[in-house]
């Protein structure tokens, strides 16, 4: 590799990228089939447009 592609800062050859954290979800209401085929899921809880999102992603500690 020539000097001008070296990287400034190498990535270690072995490393941890992240861990990643998923909540367990209580099992409760759910929609029917089709309801749940027409919305992506069927847990109403999670049935949510872009604005209500970003709410409860900051809620939550995210940067949206």
């Amino acid at each position: 590799m020539s000097e001008s592609n070296k990287p400034s800062c190498p990535y270690p050859k072995c490393g941890c990228v992240g861990y990643g954290y998923v909540p367990v979800q209580e099992m409760e209401e759910v929609y029917d089939d089709c309801t749940g085929l027409m919305q992506g899921t069927i847990f109403p809880e999670l049935d949510l447009n872009m604005c209500e999102y970003g709410k409860v992603c900051k809620q939550w500690g995210g940067g949206m």
